[in-house]
């Protein structure tokens, strides 16, 4: 067994958070359940094997605050790496690498691009030259960290806006599906102008938790009214997750109940079903389950797990054998398995399931991102842009279930705050204090998830800050009811690029 061993200089300034974020990756990408300790100056991580690989760490930036950032991969070592050299350096590559992919393409690099990318090598190389650990070589690599951050968005956003042009000129307006996820109790005809102007999709959960929440009773009302507005208001219609299996989203009786294995199968399949027979030829799409690959109220072993994922699919195809087919895919980037021995991983779920030739006509990958735990780390676009590629080559069509924060607090919390939302920790202010004040941007993302071919629709995950789906300061309106500016930014793409 060996340990990863990173020093870690002004460990004051860091949140303590922070070290819990950290985990262990391989050639795949898939993390290994870890152990890890700090003594206040030394921070080890290890696995019961002694192989190389990468640390995945949240880590503050400049350009996109506090970011999950990767070092390339590390050999056992007895002397200690520097943790933010080893950040710097991981950061530089990753960028040079994607640089040269796209450039292969065609790309035609933004002209503010070459500056930051020569500033964050100088930079890099000027902390690998100055020797020990001193604080000029920490300076160095977090300036090295920020000016990389700020390159890649360059080169996100000039990869996005070339290859939109692209299929734009070659398809006209694009077919993508661009939608928010309506809860049951949402008041559609107070937004309703607003989202006939930025979606063309609406998403209606119906799922059994809320449908049934008492045994027996079914409550399809809410769900109805809403299905007759999207329909006179002329939007595609998606329905799902019809079973939602994360923790809470279940009915309290099954789970009080101590509900077996088979018998919640049994229920799940009759609510699908139901729910298909009711809504059939009104839905265009069907989101049959979400949660099955990340832990959830019920022990579940992986057999089972893929057999009530088979069973949904077939019921709802049976029900219905013309209209698409989904099922959602969480914490893509796997931050879950970091904390367990065993568990499936979510290519490798997804890819047992499409061998499985069961009729699914696509997957749909949940990023809420900033919600720790139970959501995924802060990730830069190339980032966003990789999974997207690696996801491609399953074959399938791709929905994207996205949610980030569109608003900030004015204070920060102290480090005894709720964890859930990872932007507002306590971390060290920027090497680079002109961007202090940036701020990640949920439309940078959505315009790179659009330039996509792969990718058939975009759903926003929550309306407003009063009722949101994951984590408060995600939702396009906040608890007062005033749209955030984001909405116009989703409008504008509606309005230039899709139908």
């Amino acid at each position: 067994m060996g340990d990863l061993r990173f020093s870690v200089p002004n460990v004051e300034d860091y949140d303590p958070r922070i070290w819990e974020t950290a985990y262990i990756t391989g050639i795949e990408g898939i993390p290994w359940l870890c152990h890890h300790s700090f003594d206040g100056q030394q921070f080890s991580i290890g696995r019961e094997i002694e192989e190389s690989g990468k640390l995945n760490i949240v880590w503050p930036t400049a350009c996109m605050g506090n970011l999950c950032l990767c070092t390339t991969s590390l050999r056992i070592s007895d002397e200690p790496y520097s943790l933010v050299v080893e950040l710097a350096r991981g950061t530089v590559y990753r960028l040079k690498a994607q640089t040269a992919e796209w450039q292969r393409i065609g790309l035609k690099l933004p002209d503010d691009f070459f500056a930051l990318a020569e500033s964050s090598l100088c930079e890099l190389l000027h902390s690998l030259t100055s020797g020990g650990q001193s604080d000029s070589q920490q300076l160095r690599a977090q300036a090295a960290i920020d000016q990389a951050v700020e390159a890649s968005v360059a080169l996100s956003e000039a990869f996005s806006a070339q290859a939109l042009d692209a299929r734009r000129n070659n398809e006209g307006r694009l077919a993508t599906l661009l939608g928010a996820r309506v809860d049951a109790d949402a008041s559609l005809p107070s937004v309703g102008d607003a989202i006939n102007t930025a979606f063309n999709l609406v998403s209606l959960p119906a799922d059994l938790g809320t449908v049934e929440s008492e045994s027996g009773a079914k409550q399809y009302a809410a769900f109805d009214a809403q299905v007759s507005w999207a329909e006179q208001s002329d939007h595609k219609i998606c329905v799902g997750p019809l079973v939602d299996f994360r923790r809470g989203r279940l009915p309290q009786w099954m789970v009080l109940l101590e509900q077996g294995f088979e018998s919640i199968l049994q229920t799940a399949c009759e609510h699908a079903r139901v729910t298909v027979e009711r809504y059939l030829g009104k839905a265009h799409l069907w989101n049959c389950a979400a949660g099955l690959n990340v832990p959830g109220d019920m022990a579940w072993t992986d057999e089972e797990i893929l057999r009530m994922a088979v069973s949904l699919i077939e019921t709802v195809r049976r029900a219905d054998q013309r209209s698409p087919v989904l099922l959602t895919i969480d914490q893509p980037w796997s931050e879950y398995l970091r904390d367990k021995d065993h568990g499936i991983s979510p290519l490798h779920f997804a890819d047992a399931l499409i061998r499985a030739d069961l009729g699914l006509s696509g997957l749909a990958l949940e990023m809420n991102f900033d919600s720790w735990p139970g959501g995924s780390f802060p990730r830069d676009p190339t980032e966003v842009s990789r999974l997207i590629d690696r996801w491609s080559m399953l074959g399938l069509p791709i929905m994207v279930i996205l949610s980030s924060p569109t608003s900030h607090p004015t204070n920060p919390p102290t480090a005894s705050a709720d964890s859930s939302r990872v932007s507002q920790w306590k971390m060290p202010p920027p090497a680079t204090a002109q961007t202090s004040a940036a701020q990640f941007q949920p439309d940078t993302i959505i315009r790179l998830l659009m330039s996509k071919p792969s990718v058939h629709a975009i759903i926003w995950n929550g309306l407003n800050d009063e009722r949101p789906a994951h984590q408060p300061g995600h939702g396009l309106w906040n608890a007062q009811g005033q749209a955030k500016p984001i909405l116009a930014e989703l409008a504008k793409l509606r309005k230039n690029f899709l139908h």
